[in-house]
């Protein structure tokens, strides 16, 4: 078992999305605009295989889905005055979701000084572990403080009951 969460935590995943001029899918060595904000995050499920994962980004509404790969790392670069929505799907587990909005990231000067880079790691919990339950909305958000440009992150652990289907009426 020690084994097999080592294994999980050094797996990654390389996100294959593109939209153009809104969002790029690449490593953060370079940054291609002074506006950008790169995230890297890790993804961790229990199974130990990223095969049948998506992930959905959502910017400004335009909505591109990607497909993952084994190694649970993925990096995202998004816009500045961008607001993000993130979901993370995995067959037998919750969904997940995660906000990013990026429209404060230029306030207090941070645009001159250095690359906004968030690092980040989602966990992906099997369903028969819930007991029928699920999250109430996004598990967290990630935004910049209006006038400092601050890094603000938030986490909800919100669980509710699940929504069951409608009884039929014969």
């Amino acid at each position: 078992m020690k084994t097999r969460n080592t294994l999980a935590r050094s797996l990654g995943l390389l996100i294959t999305v593109a939209c153009a001029n809104q969002l790029a899918i690449a490593a953060p060595p370079t940054r291609p605009s002074p506006e950008a904000v790169f995230l890297t995050g890790w993804l961790h499920v229990e199974d130990l295989t990223m095969a049948d994962v998506v992930v959905t980004v959502e910017v400004n509404g335009v909505v591109r889905t990607g497909s993952v790969k084994e190694n649970g790392r993925f990096d995202i670069v998004l816009p500045s005055d961008a607001e993000v929505l993130l979901r993370f799907e995995k067959p037998g587990h919750l969904p997940k979701e995660v906000t990013v909005d990026t429209r404060n990231v230029n306030d207090g000067g941070f645009a001159d000084q250095r690359i906004r880079h968030i690092k980040f790691a989602v966990v992906l919990n099997l369903e028969r572990h819930m007991a029928g339950l699920t999250y109430g909305g996004p598990v967290g958000s990630i935004a910049f403080d209006a006038g400092g440009g601050c890094l603000a992150v938030a986490h909800d652990r919100t669980i509710v009951p699940e929504k069951r289907q409608a009884i039929m009426v014969f």
